[in-house]
């Protein structure tokens, strides 16, 4: 028995008691692992062990419960793979405890069976205080690298070699091994394809990108025929906070499956727990026929078809430089094993995503594009807050406001998580910045936005914030020069079908009229009221 002296209550959540031990003394206190209040437990406690031996399955993950076999079935037949690609195809890492634990006994188990991790987990925001939205909620207050010689390099000829193995790059990878081009893709990491927020939708300004939309939907359906994507069909929720909005959304339910929505209806049409207190939205579009998938089982899936065509993929991959002599590209690669290898062909697509301007600056080519940097969040699980019962749909507010164009998130079905986005007013100030970093404005704006929203999310702990770059500022898709770039984002709702376009048009199959217009001479296809 003991006597509570003191309890010391400490701002960071650890707090500390000081107990008298009346009846244990000297080498004994050392055993002494916790007490309990008397009052509480009049009765002496007869203990049991927690935990009982049984054979079963190896945890690797246990805030996700991942296996030992989950990740092998993953990793296949290869002696390397990047824990990124793990974590975005598993889930081991992505929980609360980020990967503190999980990533090395993982590596322990891989080791023992000849396989090696490359790369290490990056930190994710908030770390060791998970933080509720309510916290973040804003005061109120006033209103080239270039080698010369390279005749030592070991020269392979391929018929065909994407440099990116992101969505877009992956996609021109199965299609082209499909059309029995034998591509090589080559790719370094994983970049903004694994980085965004698994949403795609048919609700575009123009009716050229809505129809593409709508084909890369069907191909997303046919992929989770196949395979597990986690996808499932949702609702894209524009609301509209002024009349030039409004219009705009209203317009486009002529080639669209929409339907426009008043302000009084919005708990009945979007969730049961939306606020009636706002006066912010006039009313809002709400277009059918969206989805939503895992960005990371999304590529996964479509390189193994490429492989299972015969492609090839040579992963942690640099590509240094490109060159071209009469019509052959000549790639330069410096591979997983630190050695110079130039890839040879005839076929050569850029698909680098927030790197490819040097690769074509390096080719005599002036694309103009930049990355800008956009942030995302996702929270804890949650119980289904849509209609219905359902998962929440994709809201999206698209007005000007404290420095943002557009908030936006929906809830993973599969988890219950709410993921999240915040696009800049201005691309320039967030052009090319470090994409570890998120920034104060950030957390509060979506603060503001989702608890204006529902109330209720005010309590709900942020579990990880990131960023990933918008290659700006238009789609560029040429076969001619190789460039399947400039996705601005929209790759998860575009790139499948576009990427099956190019190389219809590669192998002189007929394709849609507007595809020509997707050239870097070309005028384009540019989405501005619904970016």
């Amino acid at each position: 028995e003991g006597i509570v002296e003191k309890v010391l209550h400490k701002p960071n959540k650890t707090n500390i008691s000081r107990v008298k031990a009346l009846d244990v003394h000297g080498e004994d206190l050392v055993k002494v692992r916790g007490f309990v209040v008397k009052e509480n437990y009049p009765e002496s406690l007869d203990l049991e062990p927690l935990l009982k031996d049984q054979p079963g399955a190896t945890f690797i993950c246990h805030c996700d419960d991942v296996t030992l076999d989950d990740v092998l079935k993953v990793v296949g037949d290869r002696t390397f793979i990047s824990i990124d690609e793990i974590k975005h195809t598993t889930r081991l890492g992505m929980g609360p405890c980020r990967g503190k634990r999980c990533i090395p006994r993982l590596k322990t188990a891989l080791r023992a069976k000849g396989i090696e991790i490359v790369g290490d987990a990056t930190p994710r925001a908030p770390l060791s205080n998970q933080l509720n939205l309510g916290e973040l909620y804003p005061p109120k207050r006033g209103d080239e690298h270039r080698v010369a010689n390279r005749s030592d390099f070991k020269k392979i000829e391929v018929g065909a070699l994407i440099a990116g193995g992101g969505i877009a790059g992956s996609a021109l990878f199965r299609y082209m091994a499909d059309s029995g081009l034998n591509p090589v893709l080559v790719n370094a990491d994983r970049g903004s394809s694994w980085r965004n927020i698994g949403g795609g939708r048919t609700a575009f300004s123009l009716p050229e990108l809505a129809e593409i939309a709508e084909h890369n939907h069907t191909i997303f359906k046919e992929l989770q025929k196949m395979s597990n994507i986690d996808y499932k069909t949702t609702r894209y929720i524009n609301l509209a906070h002024d009349e030039a909005t409004f219009n705009a959304l209203d317009a486009s339910r002529a080639w669209s499956d929409a339907y426009m929505v008043d302000p009084k209806n919005f708990q009945k049409e979007i969730s049961p727990y939306f606020s009636t207190k706002s006066k912010r939205y006039l009313g809002a579009l709400i277009t059918n026929n969206c989805w939503q998938a895992t960005p990371g089982k999304v590529v996964d899936l479509i390189r193994n078809m490429g492989i299972s065509s015969g492609g090839r993929i040579v992963e942690d991959c640099k590509v240094l430089e490109v060159m071209k002599e009469g019509s052959t590209y000549c790639i330069l690669v410096l591979t997983h094993d630190k050695k110079y290898v130039e890839f040879r062909t005839e076929i050569f697509v850029n698909a680098l995503g927030a790197g490819a301007g040097k690769i074509c600056e390096g080719l005599g080519i002036h694309a103009g594009l930049y990355p800008v940097r956009h942030q995302a969040f996702i929270t804890r699980r949650l119980p289904m807050l849509g209609k219905n019962g359902d998962s929440l749909d994709m809201l999206i507010d698209r007005q000007e406001y404290k420095g943002f164009s557009a908030v936006y998130g929906q809830q993973l079905v599969h988890t219950g998580q709410i993921i999240g986005c915040a696009s800049p007013r201005v691309d320039a100030l967030r052009t090319d910045k470090n994409l570890i970093l998120n920034t104060k404005e950030f957390m509060e704006i979506i603060s503001e936005f989702f608890v204006d929203w529902m109330p209720e999310l005010a309590g709900v702990s942020i579990q990880a914030t990131w960023s990933g770059y918008y290659t700006e500022p238009r789609y560029i898709v040429d076969p001619e020069l190789g460039l399947f770039v400039g996705m601005r984002g929209h790759g998860f709702m575009l790139s499948q079908y576009l990427a099956k376009m190019y190389v219809d048009k590669l192998m002189g199959r007929p394709v849609p009229e507007y595809f020509d217009r997707l050239k870097l001479n070309g005028p384009g296809l540019s989405e501005k009221a619904f970016k």
